[in-house]
Formats: structure tokens, C-alpha cells, sequence
């Protein structure tokens, strides 16, 4: 028989195996399967040793970190001889072991065969003449059990006897499809004054002596019954030879081995409820070991750690909600007394707007009137001063407009500009009635004054001429057909969270939006989002091509298995663009908290502007309109409702001034498949 007994100089244990082979590593199946800070550096099939030739090698499997036999770290699969006294290590720092004996024949070995059936005409031979055998000679302890219902026995000699399904124990009274024992279930020791006592080797359904529950160890006397866990097998303790027998714990019965275990099965009081096991049947050996490794460690002190640290985390989950829920809310109704406020300074704007346009037709009717009746200074003075008021109505329209503005940051563009170039005018009219006054000459003032009221009716025509085309196109009708393809974007970085617009181009789920929106620290975020219109349930992206830090600020994300809307009128082209043409912008301003909709339904809302192209060029467009800052990435449409410029920024300081990117500058960053579906060649 191969036989093999190696110490563990770490654990301090002792290890006897009787197999051909013995594996060394983590994978549960091996014959010894290290434990603690050790296995750190043991591969899961690290080593093995085998019987050969009447001769035991050392093998290593290719581990990661080595084996080392007497100091010498050994080839790969090359086995080596070991001997008696031997040195063996996993790894530099992993478990050494000392060899201490090979190839010897054990003193005894476990017998699983039953006990042959008893004649009906021969006398029971009485239970004392079972448990009081007298040796000849002294030799090694040698213990008799005897399985309760089979009546099998089994024997094994030594001063500790493991029991289990393991190869490496002495006793495995284990029955076919029996998973509730343990690999090393329990473990019996006698003492040198005889007395016996048996430990729990921290096993899944505990061990049980005389049907109570042990927690660690607990005496074990002749007759007494041990149980491997509330449904395993019952093993009767028959004999006990080589040491002086320890005291009973109940006389011995005289009765026949079959009538003392029908006794034994009756239920008994227990101390404590037994371990049960893995929903009654046996777990796989790898969850067994995981299970059983962290019996071992403080469970109480683990469970109580993740139970606080749940809690914590719940109540941390709840606040943020909490509060974000009260921002929101209080974000709503600041934007509604907001809209309200834009409503009203909309209509007193408009209302100036027309007031000083008529009150420029007036003065002009006047003074035309005046230089052809050759009109007196005091004329002139009144005139003078009529156009004052003028400036000053102007001034309290320019007022009006900034106070729009900063409301909501959506004003129109296009009162901005009025504003801006309304003061140049009215300076440019007050220097020359300066000079008019200083020189004396009145034909040349009124002149000059003629001069600045066409100057001003010109002005005033171009706004109306932008106005007209802005509400010439329908706005109502590129939303309905665009919306929907709308994304929110929301990027995760170290630094925050960022959002930002985009739209959907593809049926494949390929989708555009600016570069600085998906890489704001000038690398890829954490995670992306895409929420798109209408909807409340986010969709996670990844970035499929964008373009370097020179190139145009562009971003193309890919959304795997997208289902829904897309673009569908888009000018690849780049011709459909014009100076003095309407524009639109669609998106989602100040990102996530002003898109939630105000039913708090959890859905998303698009936002809309109207302008004109104030100035096309080759690699960037201008958009002058009602745009609004925080829309980066949203679709620019001209008034045939086509995608032709994708918005990139604005300028704090020109609140309505947007810049974007021609669409056609997208077209390389596409993959080819995506040109071919969109039909771009």
C-alpha cells in the first residue's frame, strides 16, 4: 500500500495519506488544500506527489510561484525523489512541509466490510466481551466503531482518528449519496492516560455525542454514540485496545449489538438546534470549502459590519434623493416664474419696439417738413430734444432686453444685436448734433439728422426682415419630426457628472454629439448615458470613434441594441446653409434638472430655438438667435427641417451668439458600414 505522512510546519499538523497520489494547490479537489495568508502564493494545481516504482516523487504542475524541494527550486513537470526527512515548499513563502515517513504500511487500516449476520441458534455474544478485549502485548491504540443501523464496522489505529469523505482521514463511513458529512468531519484523540475525547473540525452540520450538539470538543467513553450532523451516520463506540479502556458512561448493555442501536434511535432532547445544511442536500465542493473557510473567520463581527454598512448606505441613498427630489421641485417652479417674467418682458419689449419705430416715422415726417419750410432754430431745438426722448425710449428698450436675458438666458440674439447697434446710432446722432450746435450750420445738422433717422428706419427694417424669417418657418412641424431622435447625454468623470445634447443618426444605435461633452477632462468618463426624449429610462454608450484634439469637436457614440427614432433629414452636402437663412436648435439647455418634466413623471423634455445664420463659413457656422447656453451637441436645422450644423458653444458675454460645426466634418469620423446605411459615399 502507498503510504505517505508529511508535517506542516505552519499549521503545525501532522498530514498521513494513503492515496497513489497526493495534490497539492487550491482547487478543492486536491488532497491538501492550504488555508490563511499561505494560499496567497499557491496555484490552484501547484503540485503533486506520487508513488512509483515502490518510491515516492515530487512533481511540480507548472505553478506560478515554484516548488522547492530541500532549498532547489524544482523544473516543471519533472518529477523528483523524496526521502525520509525531506524538505518540501510552495513557493518562497507558501506552506513548507517535512516528510517523515514513505512507502510504509500502516499498522491497521479502515475496514469497511459489515459484520457477518449473527445465526438465530447461536447465543448473542454479550457486550462485555466486545468492549473488554485484553491485549497480549502492549501496542498502539486501536479503536472499534460500529455503524448503528448497518452494523458495518470500522477500526483504525493511532493516537488521532479523522473522520469524514476525505481521502487524507482514517474513518469514512459514508454512504452512497451521503452529502452530509464533511471532507474532515470530526476527529478523535486519545490521551496517554487513556481517556478519549472527540473535536468538531469545524464541519457544515456539526457533531453530536449522545445526540447533543459539541461546539468544540466533549468526552467519548465506551458505548457512547456519535452522530457526523443530525441526519448523518450514528456510530457506536464497540472497543478500545492498546490503553487502559476509560470509564463508561452508562453500563454497557448485555443486549445484542441490534437491540442497544433500535435503543439508540430513540429521539433524545439535544442542548441547541443543529446545524443544517445547504437546503438539506450537499453544496459543490467549491462552495463547500468557501462556506466552511468562512465558518472560520468572526462571523458574528462580518455580518454585523455589512449589516451597518447596508443601513448607511440606504440612508445615504434616501438623502440624496431626498434632496435632489426638493431640488428639482424647487428648480420647476423658479424656471414657471421665470417663463411667466420672459412672457411679460416680451410683450413690454415689443411694445417699445413699436413705439420708438413709430416715433422714428414721426420725427422724420417732421423733419423733412422742416428743412423744405426752411424751419426756424427753435425748430430745430424741438426736434432736437424729440430725438433725445427717442434715445432715451431706446435706452429704456435696451434696459428691458438685458433684464429678458438675464432671466433665463434665453433671449432673443437678435435684441441683443438690436441693442448694440442701437447705441452706436444714437452716439453717432448726438456727435453730429454737437457739431451741428458748435458750427452753426442747421441745413448741415438736418441733414445729418436725416441721415440718422434713415439710418435708424434701415435698422429697424433689418430686425422686422429677421423676425419675419424666423416666424416664416414652421417650427411646430421640425420638432414633431426631429424630437424624438434627441438624446440627454450625462458623462461620468473623477471631477463630476456633465451633461449635455446630442441626436441619433442611425437605426444601428449610432449617435452624435460634441467631443468635450463625452471627454470633459480630455479623456473618456467613467461611464456615458443616453436618455432619449420622452423617455425616463437611461441607456448606456460607448464612444465608437472622435476626433482628436485639432480636429473638429465631434463624438460618435454607439448604443447596443437601440430601438427607436432617428434622424432622417440630413444634409451631408454642407450646401443648404445660408446667411440670412432661419435656423432652429434643438436640445436640452442647462441639462438634466431643467429637461425633467414638470409632472415629474421621470421623462426627459426637449427644449427649442429659433434664429437666423448670421455667418457660414467652410469648418464653423454662426447661429444669432433664441439659443440658450449648456446645448452642446444639439442638431442645427435650417428651415427645411435638415440637420446641417451641430452645436458646439456660445459666448458668455453675447448671450443668443452660437457657434457650430458644418455636418459634413462628421463624415470620417463614421464607420464604413454606418456611411453605407446612411447612404453617404
Amino acid at each position: 500500500m502507498a503510504y505517505i505522512r508529511i508535517y506542516d510546519e505552519i499549521a503545525s499538523e501532522e498530514l498521513e495519506f494513503e492515496n497513489d497520489e497526493v495534490r497539492f494547490g487550491r482547487d478543492p479537489a486536491s488532497e491538501y488544500v492550504p488555508t490563511g495568508e499561505a494560499r496567497k502564493v499557491v496555484s490552484a494545481n501547484h503540485a503533486r506527489a506520487f508513488f512509483s516504482e515502490n518510491a515516492w516523487f515530487i512533481e511540480d504542475l507548472g505553478s506560478r510561484n515554484g516548488t522547492y524541494l530541500d532549498g532547489a527550486q524544482l523544473k516543471p513537470r519533472e518529477p523528483a525523489r523524496l526521502s525520509r526527512g525531506s524538505k518540501l515548499r510552495l513557493g518562497t513563502s507558501g506552506p513548507a512541509f517535512r516528510i517523515d515517513a514513505v512507502a510504509e504500511l500502516r499498522v491497521s487500516q479502515t475496514i469497511d466490510d459489515p459484520i457477518p449476520s449473527v445465526s438465530t441458534s447461536a447465543p448473542t455474544a454479550p457486550m462485555d466481551a466486545i468492549v473488554q478485549p485484553q491485549p497480549s502485548e502492549p501496542r498502539a491504540p486501536h479503536i472499534v466503531l460500529l455503524h448503528e443501523k448497518s452494523g458495518t464496522r470500522y477500526e483504525a489505529t493511532g493516537c488521532r482518528i479523522r473522520l469524514g469523505r476525505g481521502r487524507e482521514c482514517e474513518l469514512r463511513p459514508v454512504g452512497p449519496g451521503d452529502t452530509s458529512i464533511s471532507r474532515v468531519h470530526a476527529q478523535i484523540e486519545i490521551k496517554d492516560d487513556g481517556s478519549v475525547i472527540v473535536r468538531d473540525a469545524g464541519s457544515r452540520n456539526g457533531t453530536l455525542i449522545n445526540g447533543q450538539l459539541i461546539d468544540d470538543e466533549a468526552p467519548f467513553a465506551l458505548g457512547a454514540r456519535l452522530a457526523l450532523g443530525p441526519a448523518g451516520p450514528v456510530l457506536y463506540f464497540a472497543e478500545l485496545d492498546g490503553v487502559a479502556a476509560p470509564e463508561q458512561s452508562s453500563p454497557v448493555s448485555p443486549e445484542p449489538i441490534a437491540a442497544v442501536a433500535a435503543k439508540a434511535r430513540t429521539p433524545k432532547p439535544t442542548l441547541r438546534s443543529p446545524r443544517r445544511s445547504f437546503g438539506g442536500k450537499g453544496a459543490t465542493i467549491f462552495f463547500k470549502d468557501m462556506f466552511e473557510e468562512s465558518t472560520r473567520k468572526s462571523k458574528s463581527r462580518l455580518r454585523w459590519v455589512i449589516w451597518v454598512f447596508v443601513v448607511l448606505l440606504v440612508c445615504a441613498v434616501g438623502g440624496v434623493y431626498w434632496l435632489s427630489e426638493i431640488r428639482v421641485r424647487r428648480t420647476e417652479v423658479q424656471l414657471e416664474e421665470q417663463a411667466r417674467l420672459i412672457e411679460v418682458q416680451q410683450a413690454r419689449a415689443d411694445s417699445l419696439m413699436l413705439s420708438a419705430r413709430a416715433e422714428v416715422d414721426r420725427l422724420g415726417e417732421e423733419l423733412v417738413r422742416a428743412r423744405e419750410g426752411a424751419a426756424p432754430a427753435a425748430v430745430l431745438d424741438s426736434l432736437r430734444q424729440a430725438l433725445a426722448d427717442a434715445g432715451a425710449r431706446t435706452d429704456a428698450l435696451e434696459e428691458a432686453l438685458v433684464t429678458a436675458q438675464q432671466s433665463l438666458d434665453r433671449e432673443l440674439a437678435m435684441g441683443d444685436s438690436l441693442r448694440r447697434q442701437a447705441q452706436v446710432d444714437l452716439a453717432r446722432v448726438r456727435a453730429e448734433l454737437g457739431r451741428a450746435q458748435g458750427g452753426g450750420q442747421a441745413s448741415a445738422s438736418m441733414d445729418s439728422l436725416i441721415e440718422a433717422v434713415r439710418a435708424a428706419e434701415e435698422r429697424a427694417d433689418a430686425i422686422e426682415a429677421q423676425m419675419r424669417a424666423i416666424r416664416g418657418v414652421d417650427l411646430a412641424s421640425i420638432s414633431q419630426t426631429s424630437q424624438g431622435a434627441i438624446g440627454l447625454v450625462t458623462a461620468f468623470s473623477p471631477s463630476g457628472i456633465f451633461d449635455g445634447s446630442g441626436f441619433m443618426i442611425a437605426e444601428s444605435g449610432y449617435f452624435i454629439t460634441n467631443r468635450h461633452v463625452v471627454m470633459p477632462d480630455g479623456a473618456s468618463g467613467d461611464s456615458i448615458f443616453i436618455t432619449m426624449a420622452d423617455q425616463s429610462r437611461p441607456q448606456r454608450a460607448v464612444i465608437a470613434n472622435v476626433a482628436d484634439r485639432y480636429g473638429p469637436d465631434l463624438a460618435v457614440l454607439l448604443v447596443d441594441r437601440y430601438n427607436g427614432p432617428h434622424i432622417r433629414q440630413i444634409d451631408w452636402s454642407g450646401t443648404r446653409m445660408r446667411q440670412g437663412e432661419p435656423a432652429a436648435l434643438i436640445g436640452f439647455p442647462a441639462g438634466m434638472v431643467a429637461a425633467m418634466d414638470a409632472n415629474l413623471t421621470g421623462t426627459v423634455k426637449t427644449s427649442m430655438s429659433a434664429g437666423i445664420f448670421s455667418k457660414v463659413e467652410t469648418e464653423r457656422v454662426q447661429f444669432d438667435g433664441f439659443t440658450v447656453s449648456g446645448s452642446s451637441g444639439s442638431p442645427i436645422f435650417n428651415a427645411s427641417g435638415e440637420v446641417v450644423a451641430v452645436h458646439r458653444s456660445g459666448l458668455r458675454e453675447a448671450a443668443g451668439l452660437g457657434f457650430g460645426v458644418p455636418i459634413n466634418k462628421l463624415i470620417p469620423l463614421l464607420p464604413a458600414h454606418v456611411r453605407a446605411e446612411l447612404g453617404i459615399r
